[in-house]
């Protein structure tokens, strides 16, 4: 009988340490679960944040262009030494955010393989390329969010030490505070990415109203819309019929520059909503607790929309 008694109590013993055994690995598995997730959205948010910096440098290498052009055609405004200087230092400053950004998407695509003996050797040299971007951003000519970027330099640094030692746990909370200060970060800059988008569109407008009022757009493209069905060509001969369409063109002119400011606004505001939310999934999976989304930030695809429109 007491033999019995003690091999049930064994058994129970068993059991409820079968059981422990279980909840830790069920929690395990729910936090590499979230991890990976996790690893995955911040993926595409940084994908996303690279292609909105290539596309703001594509603007700016379009403004160069245009103001060359202002330049020939007004020389009341030539495109002097100060402003092509001003144009290629903000365009600098842009190429280096966007190795930044493509430097997180590296990290981020190792971020899912840093539980344990299964950490790819890879996270720690994405991990340093990050840390050198962050470097980069620090020998910039713009004094805004310089602590802010501290703040990333420190966690990088901690994500660095965390990748080298594999420490699933580390490595998430240094990366919520890196997503945190770049969150913070864009916020502070955005006004300033903005004015990249407005002054493009302000250019473009008013090379487009002088070429217009010079004369120089054949508006016979105009009328395609009325024409094309028939298989018809415009050949606007009429001065007066001109002078018209010219009147019109420049209203539309006047629309879409407005448009493309607003175009480019709305990516700023639309990055930085996935950041504020990619911030917070981060957080979740840093301090242990559930995170109920697993799909992408739903504003990344309005970014990549609009990037698409820069290519």
């Amino acid at each position: 009988m007491l033999k019995l008694r003690l091999r049930l109590k064994r058994r129970h013993v068993n059991m409820a340490a079968f059981a422990l055994a279980c909840a830790v690995l069920a929690c395990g598995c729910k936090t590499s679960g979230d991890a990976a997730a996790a690893a995955t959205q911040l993926t595409a948010t940084a994908s996303s944040l690279t292609s909105y910096y290539s596309a703001l440098e594509t603007l700016l290498t379009d403004t160069d262009q245009l103001y060359q052009i202002q330049g020939a055609i007004n020389p009341v405004t030539p495109y002097d030494a100060q402003t092509k200087a001003l144009v290629a230092d903000t365009k600098s400053e842009i190429e280096t955010r966007e190795k930044l950004a493509a430097a997180l998407t590296q990290l981020a695509q190792e971020y899912a393989k840093l539980s344990g003996s299964t950490a790819s050797t890879d996270a720690a040299t994405c991990a340093g390329k990050l840390e050198s971007a962050v470097a980069g951003l620090q020998q910039t000519h713009l004094s805004m969010s310089t602590g802010n970027v501290s703040l990333m330099k420190d966690a990088v640094e901690a994500i660095v030490k965390a990748v080298q030692e594999r420490k699933e746990r580390e490595a998430s909370a240094a990366i919520d505070k890196f997503t945190t200060a770049l969150d913070t970060w864009f916020k502070n800059e955005e006004p300033y990415y903005d004015t990249i988008g407005a002054n493009y569109a302000n250019v473009t407008r008013s090379l487009a109203r002088t070429l217009i009022g010079k004369g120089q757009v054949d508006p016979s493209s105009f009328l395609n819309a009325a024409l094309s069905p028939y298989g018809l060509t415009a050949q606007v001969t009429d001065p007066d019929l001109k002078a018209k369409i010219d009147a019109v063109l420049v209203a539309q002119v006047d629309e879409k520059a407005e448009s493309l400011s607003t175009a480019q606004k709305a990516a700023s505001a639309n990055m930085e909503k996935a950041l504020t939310e990619m911030a917070s999934r981060i957080h979740l999976v840093a301090t242990e607790k559930p995170m109920a989304f697993r799909s992408s930030p739903m504003t990344l695809a309005e970014v990549q929309k609009w990037a698409s429109t820069m290519q």
